[in-house]
């Protein structure tokens, strides 16, 4: 089973995004990806990433949105985190933070599992608030990892 600190590292959790738009927002986290050697397409990610996009399903509420790909561009799954400096209100809710994520096509099992660790800590109180006033990236991974284990 692969845990969040496998998906998601520190050097990919940003907690100061100055982003004015969602686009911007998006576009700012998901370099933080850049480079990183699980991604082996890096066009091919950034095109996927706009396919989500053009289909208007990430937005979920809770101040978050979730642009991910699942595709052959990536050989094991990737996360970046952002905490933006000042919400971006969409319509009646507004964007706090972004999730960036790039899934194989092979790790369906382990997608859905990640999708209800990172639920959990958008959903309860506590832990969404931790998110917000987390100063350094291993509080943002302490975070997930209270909601990750209360799911195993």
């Amino acid at each position: 089973m692969i845990r969040i600190r496998e998906i998601l590292l520190p050097k990919q959790i940003l907690l100061n995004v100055k982003a004015t738009t969602r686009e911007e927002a998006i576009t700012m986290v998901s370099h933080s990806l850049k480079g990183d050697n699980r991604i082996i397409d890096w066009p091919g990610f950034i095109h996927c990433l706009g396919e989500c996009e053009r289909s208007g399903k990430i937005n979920i509420g809770l101040g978050l949105t979730i642009p991910h790909g699942r595709n052959d561009s990536v050989t094991s799954m990737v996360m970046a985190f952002g905490r933006l400096a000042q919400p971006i209100s969409r319509g009646a809710a507004s964007i706090r933070f972004v999730l960036v994520i790039g899934i194989p096509e092979t790790m369906d099992a382990d997608y859905l599992r990640l999708v209800g660790v990172l639920m959990r800590a958008f959903r309860e109180d506590h832990l969404r608030k931790a998110l917000e006033s987390a100063k350094t990236p291993e509080e943002v991974l302490a975070t997930f990892e209270k909601g990750e284990t209360r799911l195993t």
